[in-house]
């Protein structure tokens, strides 16, 4: 599954990596115990990156979990997650350093021309 989130004024861009779970989890074996979960994170345009910072290196990789397993289960298996004492996850991998769900203008380089 794709999301993309956009509206008229923030556009959104589909991932550059087409998520693909028969290619993603070749290698690895199922069995009746687990699940395997075909996992892409995409940490964006370099234009929405913070200050001195830029996106990290895609991950494309298959996780095998417990069936039990939820979307925050299968993150932690990969990368180191920051989150927000209320929860929302601010940063995947160390990505961004700082920031959690700060509101960014749309970069000039996104803007619709009409």
């Amino acid at each position: 599954m794709v999301i993309c989130i956009g509206s008229d004024d923030i556009p959104s861009l589909s991932p550059k990596v087409k998520p693909n779970f028969a290619t993603i989890c070749a290698g690895v074996k199922g069995d009746k115990d687990t699940k395997r979960i075909g996992l892409v994170i995409e940490y964006g345009s370099k234009a929405w990156a913070p200050k001195g910072e830029k996106p990290r290196k895609t991950i494309t990789t298959c996780v095998r979990t417990a069936k039990t397993s939820q979307g925050i289960d299968v993150l932690g298996q990969v990368t180191k997650i920051r989150a927000a004492s209320s929860g929302l996850i601010c940063g995947l991998g160390g990505y961004p350093a700082k920031e959690c769900g700060v509101e960014i203008p749309t970069p000039k380089a996104l803007v619709k021309t009409k």
